[in-house]
């Protein structure tokens, strides 16, 4: 397994490494004095396709409004309150002799952002603004009578059925899933649930001309069958695509003795019709008008206490999978393993990590089970983690999920049931406090925090783990530190986040977005030991 992924990040991350905008929050962009002297002379500046995702290679033409070769630069702002232009990492390109350029970029994965070019000189050319697109898709059973299914997905066991894919759906508050582009040819792959964290592939297909794909002759035995499908990498014509998959689609399979006419079941859909399945009614969405920010983004750890640079940093800027390395660093090995039980995804949306518990964004029935993602391949027992962490919900009327941010044992003998794990947060949509603290074996550390809304705020939350002491940080100030090395388990740690539910009850629609997260050494900067002291009780709760 280990294999398969370092075989995707060589295939697309690590190509994408070289090409992404860096990330920058307000307080860690630099702000070079010869910025306030760039002069915009009447140049150009377009980019085209319009429409277009993260990851996939667009062309810019223009000029700089005066003649001369000269070296260029790409430029971005993220469109917040106090942020500034900053380069794009691993650009570089030349002007012609009368001041014209063309060349082709991967497109960034956010919306509300915008690019300049800049050239020797002081000279700039007139920004432009890019909104990307959402990629998504929606997969249902083909041919049902919903009549006879309720509009839920049935099929009997033995007899085949057939799964369709939408990869250009118009999403309910997913405006910047309208006009998604086509890729033609794209690799779809069908794939089963065998639990949370693994599925096994049962089909492959290719996206047609209209967005669509299908899965012809698909059997299953009686019961409750979970499917995705994967839309795959798209790594040519100077495209690099991520792969993204479905929400899961829970099928009922029934035992053919207990259905008179397994036909009526199906509908009675002829196979050409099978074989061709319309999309699902979707109501539309308005146009996206929403711009990257509302406001500036709060301080952090790192920069307050100094320390960079990074062991790694993703920040899902440029179409990413979840496979891909992180953007930059010195530790390029990691990936990240998503786990759902229930009806939640892992992915990333508009430049983010996103976990979301349902395919409905507007709230409803259908909210359950656990969602976790997972850092892989990027362990160690001591050092920082750093994340930026806000929620998003669409009802109220349920049980909220418990969303946690924590550094679990990378290795399943070290787990020991959860006795060793570090919560960085712990939070839901709906409260105002924020729990924190440690575990070790028999004891456990707790502190409390009252926050404002995750709905609202995007803060970052932060943990120091070195031999002596762990120490919490909230929007770059400590809120607690246990001292001493009973806390701390010594083995390699990793992070984690989850969403989780339980498979019984219903809860609020959830979402959980992480703009970015960060790993850090202890050589660099100041080691903090000023936080408020945690108290500590015995430890008898233990989770799977």
């Amino acid at each position: 397994m280990k294999q398969l992924h370092a075989a995707l990040a060589l295939a697309l991350g690590g190509l994408v490494l070289a090409l992404t905008p860096t990330a920058a929050t307000a307080d860690e962009t630099a702000h070079p004095a010869s910025e306030r002297r760039l002069a915009v002379r009447g140049g150009t500046l377009a980019y085209s396709p319009q429409a277009y995702v993260g990851g996939q290679a667009l062309t810019f033409t223009g000029d700089l409004g005066v003649a001369g070769k000269r070296r260029i630069t790409l430029q971005q702002h993220m469109n917040r309150p106090g942020d500034r232009w900053f380069p794009v990492r691993g650009f570089s390109a030349t002007t012609a002799a009368d001041g014209s350029f063309a060349f082709t970029f991967p497109a960034p994965a956010m919306f509300g952002i915008r690019f300049r070019v800049v050239g020797k000189g002081g000279i700039a050319s007139p920004p432009v603004a890019l909104n990307a697109k959402g990629q998504d898709l929606t997969v249902w059973v083909a041919g049902l009578d919903p009549r006879l299914t309720g509009g839920q997905p049935v099929a009997v066991a033995g007899v085949p059925f057939t799964i369709g894919v939408d990869t250009t759906p118009q999403l309910v508050r997913r405006p910047e899933t309208i006009g998604l582009p086509v890729f033609t040819g794209r690799p779809l792959t069908l794939q089963r649930r065998i639990d949370g964290a693994t599925w096994e592939t049962v089909g492959t297909s290719t996206v047609l001309p209209d967005g669509t794909g299908v899965f012809p002759g698909v059997v299953s035995a009686a019961g409750t069958a979970v499917y995705r499908v994967r839309q795959e990498d798209i790594v040519t014509g100077g495209n690099r695509i991520g792969w993204m998959q479905s929400f899961p689609m829970y099928v009922t399979v029934l035992d053919p003795t207990t259905v008179l006419d397994p036909a009526s079941v199906l509908g009675r859909t002829s196979p050409q019709a099978l074989a061709q399945p319309s999309r699902p009614a979707v109501p539309a969405a308005a146009p996206v008008t929403a711009r990257r920010g509302s406001g500036a983004a709060s301080a952090t750890a790192s920069s307050r206490h100094g320390w960079y640079p990074t062991l790694w940093d993703y920040t899902w800027e440029a179409g990413q999978s979840l496979t891909s390395p992180p953007d930059v660093g010195s530790v390029r090995t990691g990936w990240w393993q998503d786990y759902a039980d229930g009806a939640g995804r892992v992915s990333r949306q508009n430049g983010g990590l996103y976990l979301d518990s349902q395919r409905n964004n507007a709230g409803g029935p259908g909210d359950f089970g656990t969602t976790r993602a997972t850092l892989r391949d990027a362990a160690r027992p001591y050092g920082r983690w750093e994340v930026r962490l806000r929620l998003k919900t669409a009802e109220a009327t349920a049980k909220d999920f418990r969303v946690l941010v924590e550094l679990v044992p990378d290795r399943p003998e070290d787990y020991a049931c959860g006795r060793r794990n570090i919560v960085l947060a712990e939070v839901a949509a709906h409260s105002s406090t924020m729990t924190f603290g440690a575990r070790a074996d028999t004891r456990q550390w707790t502190g409390t925090r009252r926050i404002p809304s995750l709905v609202h705020t995007s803060p970052a939350v932060a943990v120091e783990v070195a031999k002596g002491h762990i120490t919490w940080f909230w929007d770059g100030r400590p809120i607690g530190t246990v001292k001493g090395r009973a806390a701390v388990s010594d083995v390699p740690m990793t992070l984690r986040f989850s969403m989780v539910g339980d498979q019984l009850a219903e809860h609020n629609q959830t979402g959980v977005v992480s703009d970015w997260q960060r790993g850090f050494a202890f050589d660099r900067g100041r080691q903090v030991v000023s936080g408020p002291k945690l108290g500590s009780s015995a430890l008898t709760a233990c989770e799977s």
